[in-house]
């Protein structure tokens, strides 16, 4: 029984689409260029999120020290740093060893360097943080402490760089939030009076229906299936498009995220994340359905 409600319902729907083509395929690209912008975002936000993450497990803090410090000094500023929980590990680097490796990083232009008389680089700590402390609140608190020691002129790992960043993506993600919301309840409007538009089209048939005594569950069910297949091939073909869209581009996009930032790979959703979007597909088709029968009460459906 369920079976051929079901065959019964996929025949109305496939009528009702060669009867109404052009609503259907207004509709249908109007859900696919909702989710194609969805699934951009989508796509945004993990790609910012893993390069944070990446950028914060790059984090050296550097401590640089005062030109006069002695050695001794100097060892016991580098045992301090040791001693402190947040630290891995601890590299001296000399002023000598900043400026050799200045020149390297030139690669054939350090001669802007030439006309420099004395080296301006300082002494300094290349401090290593542990894993479990990435954060900026654990990192702030472990400036503070060796900030207050003797002998430090300055302490850098790109704070202001990365605050910008957090606040970046932090806008990225309430604007997509908010845009998708947007192009959500304008999906559900379109669903809707696609589906009022199908039960106008098909009135008269559906007073015969009621009169030889179809149930109001029975009718409505093809234009739920109508609603959810929307739903299902839109959210389906944007992710489709935007796979074959990130497939064209992710060449140039990886050489430019190597050069910029170090990542050597440009994320796509994982299965989770696709079932995820496919299954809000199918949710947004129904609820459309639903909202549009229940609002056509002059029809008693």
């Amino acid at each position: 029984m369920f079976l051929n409600k079901i065959i019964y319902s996929l025949r109305t729907v496939l009528n009702n689409c060669k009867s109404n083509l052009l609503i259907n395929l207004t509709a249908l690209a109007t859900i696919t260029l909702t989710f194609i912008i969805f699934a951009i975002f989508l796509l945004l936000v993990i790609n910012l999120s893993s390069f944070q993450k990446h950028w914060i497990e790059r984090v050296h803090v550097l401590v640089y020290l005062q030109d006069d410090l002695k050695p001794k000094a100097i060892n016991n500023l580098k045992q301090f740093i040791e001693n402190q929980a947040e630290v891995s590990y601890v590299k001296f680097v000399s002023r000598d060893d900043a400026m050799s490796s200045l020149k390297s990083s030139l690669e054939g232009q350090d001669g802007i360097l030439e006309g420099l008389s004395y080296n301006p680089l300082p002494n300094s700590f290349e401090v290593k943080i542990k894993q479990e402390f990435l954060n900026i609140d654990s990192i702030e608190k472990f400036i503070k402490i060796i900030g207050q020691k003797l002998g430090i002129t300055d302490i850098e790992y790109g704070q202001k760089w990365l605050e910008r960043f957090t606040r970046l993506f932090h806008f990225l993600r309430i604007t997509g939030l908010s845009f998708g919301l947007f192009l959500f309840i304008s999906s559900l409007f379109i669903i809707s009076n696609t589906i009022k538009l199908m039960v106008y089209s098909r009135r008269d048939e559906i007073e015969i229906m009621k009169l030889v005594g179809a149930t109001n569950r029975f009718i409505k069910f093809p234009f739920y299936v109508e609603g959810v297949i929307h739903g299902l091939a839109g959210s389906i073909f944007a992710l489709f498009i935007v796979y074959i869209i990130s497939l064209l581009i992710s060449k140039n996009i990886i050489a430019g995220f190597h050069f910029y930032f170090g990542m050597n790979t440009f994320l796509f959703l994982n299965p989770y994340q696709l079932l995820t979007v496919i299954l809000i597909g199918l949710m947004l088709g129904l609820t459309g359905a639903f909202i549009s029968l229940n609002g056509l009460k002059e029809f008693k459906i």
